[in-house]
């Protein structure tokens, strides 16, 4: 029992010694003031790689076209599942369970299947190389479990209520206002840091729907580092750095609004 269970620490300590490596390496990286290929603690330390990458105007305008897209694509998929979430919540109706159910079949659909009737389809009605053909997209390929995630969470606000909000005289677009977003807050910031990570993340719908180097995003703009004859690594570690920021501030906001989600759903439970 006490061999099985060093064994067990043992595994663990190696995944997570493997898991911080890579983070370790841009780190360090990214204060060598020279570019070096490998795990290489250097002598001295700079920031130059940080002041090369911040004069670079494709990159940090790239950062600026994966903000407008992610937060873009973020409020456009959070939006359009509130109204589907209430219905499928509250209402009964033929076809309810069906709806549910393929609703479910698409959190795991290959989406990126579509990506080349999407490209057919964008160039046809002017949406290709564009900020909003991107936006919808991205936000349509999250809509099915956002749509999920935030049904579940109505359904754990008390009929009672809605009720009481419908004696009132409030309408059921005013019941959703000042009732279930409302409450429903913590799972929605959780929706909001999922979306934006998922969005800020995804490399090939911006690759594929978009052709100007102007409109590429941050996701995109990294792999222009690997260039034919030589990689400046530590550039590469920088922007690197400065890529995961705006998750890391995202997840800070949110973190208190994740622990009241996950402890609603444990109670729930």
């Amino acid at each position: 029992m006490k061999g099985g269970k060093v064994a067990l620490y043992g595994s663990l300590s190696l995944l997570v010694v493997l898991f911080i490596i890579p983070y370790l390496w841009i780190i360090i990286e990214s204060f060598n003031p020279s570019s070096q290929q490998g795990f290489v603690i250097p002598s001295t330390f700079s920031i130059s790689a940080f002041i090369d990458v911040f004069k670079d105007y494709t990159l940090m305008h790239s950062l600026l076209n994966g903000l407008i897209i992610s937060v873009g694509g973020t409020i456009l998929s959070i939006a359009l599942s509130i109204g589907p979430a209430y219905i499928f919540s509250r209402k009964r109706f033929p076809g309810r369970l069906f709806l549910l159910l393929f609703i479910l079949f698409l959190t795991g659909f290959p989406v990126f299947s579509l990506l080349v009737p999407a490209y057919v389809l964008y160039i046809e009605i002017g949406l290709y190389n564009t900020y909003i053909g991107v936006i919808f997209f991205l936000a349509s390929i999250n809509l099915p479990i956002t749509i999920w995630i935030m049904k579940n969470s109505f359904d754990q606000i008390p009929k009672s209520l809605e009720r009481a909000a419908m004696v009132d005289g409030a309408s059921s677009v005013e019941t959703i206002f000042h009732i279930f977003l409302p409450l429903a807050t913590p799972v929605i910031a959780v929706l909001i840091l999922l979306n934006f990570v998922l969005n800020w993340g995804n490399f090939y719908v911006p690759y594929i729907l978009i052709s100007s180097n102007h409109l590429l995003p941050v996701a995109v703009e990294v792999y222009s580092f690997f260039g034919s004859f030589s990689v400046k690594y530590n550039e590469l570690a920088a922007f690197s750095l400065i890529y995961i920021i705006p998750t890391i501030i995202l997840y800070i906001f949110a973190q208190k609004y994740m622990i009241k989600a996950f402890s609603i759903g444990g109670s729930k439970g």
